[in-house]
């Protein structure tokens, strides 16, 4: 009894994911035929995206108003940025002396660093855009590409910070993007980014949509397509001067059995 009770209970909950309140418009959902992003009117979605993966680390607020302005201007409707950046994102400050953790700890969050990517969401938000919103660059979670880091999540750590990120923009017009240029070689990391996706689920209130930023000549439905949490995916055709036939990539995510937009 206590087994059907615990199935009926997640049952619930995975339904009420997905039926996103509509009350704001400040979040997007995935047509009923699984093949595109639409308004919460029904309206279909452009995700023309602008990758500033420095945004909230490197710019002060006036550079970004700029640059927002600017992106705004010319038809951008996604701007993708990080929250824990690659280039020593932990430990050099932002423009206003701010690291984003205490001690390195997810669960310790600098709200004075939060305060301008708060700034930033906010004006995004004035200008019409979205934020598509990556937690953290792929560096900072366990991964046999290593070239930046320090490592500093773990299952626990990664859905309180999840959660923290959820609640605090949930009535904000993001997109959860996970992954950040790194690839899942092992149960830990898909468990690492899993777990920090139902904190985001937990903190938003199933609000937002998420996908996965993975490295060159690959595409997040190779490990998150058929999880349940794991809305649209990204694929990435190529790194640096090394590209492969994009429509390999569109036709292969397009056959999958159960459709999600690319």
């Amino acid at each position: 009894m206590k087994k059907i009770l615990f199935l009926i209970v997640n049952i619930i909950v995975f339904l009420a994911c997905q039926q996103p309140d509509d009350s704001t418009g400040k979040s997007l959902r995935v047509s009923r035929n699984g093949r595109h992003l639409e308004t919460n009117e029904g309206k279909p979605f452009l995700y023309l995206g602008d990758t500033a993966w420095e945004l909230f680390h490197k710019l002060n607020r006036e550079e970004a108003a700029e640059y927002l302005q600017n992106r705004a201007d010319k038809g951008f409707t996604v701007i993708q940025a990080v929250v824990l950046a690659e280039n020593d994102g932990l430990r050099t400050p932002n423009a206003y002396g701010e690291v984003p953790l205490i001690d390195l700890n997810p669960e310790k969050p600098n709200h004075k660093y939060f305060e301008h990517v708060d700034f930033i969401v906010n004006k995004a938000e004035e200008l019409g855009l979205f934020v598509g919103m990556l937690p953290t660059w792929g560096d900072k979670i366990p991964n046999l590409n290593q070239a930046a880091g320090p490592i500093v999540f773990n299952e626990k750590n990664a859905r309180v910070y999840g959660e923290f990120l959820g609640k605090r923009y949930k009535n904000k017009p993001v997109i959860w993007i996970l992954g950040g240029d790194r690839n899942v070689h092992n149960d830990t990391v898909f468990n690492i980014w899993k777990s920090m996706a139902e904190g985001l689920r937990s903190g938003d209130g199933c609000k937002h949509l998420i996908t996965m930023h993975p490295r060159g000549e690959k595409s997040s439905s190779e490990w998150f397509h058929n999880e349940d949490w794991f809305d649209f995916n990204i694929y990435q055709s190529g790194h640096a001067r090394h590209f492969n036939k994009v429509y390999e990539y569109a036709e292969h995510d397009y056959l999958l059995y159960t459709p999600k937009p690319f």
